[in-house]
């Protein structure tokens, strides 16, 4: 049951954080502004994005399902290889003495940034991907062994 809910967060959070970045781009009056409360936003996803798949591999531990734990260690990878770019995505914006869509599409800076946004939306997607995959494996009953004598 704790493990069920921890998939929900993971996943659900995810989820959220997609829907919630396409609506502030779409609201907000610029893309600093959108940039900025996303960036917050996806500030906190990482501490989920980590801890849930953690979390999840201590509970599934004991139960030694290989597909589940691969699927929640993938998880774990995606989350610190995204945890890595977006820090990476902070430093290119916070060098520029310009917002990011002002430079040129030309401009080298923008064009890594734009390489590096879509590789971190890319690890998001897998990330949410992971979650509803564990949590459908996880769905999935356990056979325990049959209980019938070995046949001769």
């Amino acid at each position: 049951m704790i493990a069920r809910f921890v998939h929900s967060i993971w996943l659900g959070s995810g989820v959220f954080l997609i829907l919630a970045a396409q609506a502030a781009f779409r609201a907000a009056p610029n893309s600093t502004v959108a940039a900025d409360l996303v960036g917050a936003m996806l500030g906190r996803w990482h501490y989920i994005a980590l801890a849930a798949p953690i979390a999840l591999l201590a509970l599934e531990w004991r139960r030694a399902r290989s597909a589940v734990l691969i699927v929640i260690f993938a998880g774990v990878v995606l989350a610190a290889a995204q945890a890595m770019v977006d820090l990476r995505i902070r430093s290119i914006r916070a060098s520029s003495a310009i917002p990011m869509s002002d430079l040129s599409r030309q401009d080298p800076l923008r064009r890594q940034f734009g390489r590096l946004h879509g590789f971190s939306m890319l690890l998001l997607l897998m990330q949410v991907i992971a979650a509803g995959v564990a949590l459908g494996i996880d769905s999935v009953p356990v056979r325990p062994p049959s209980s019938a004598p070995p046949a001769p």
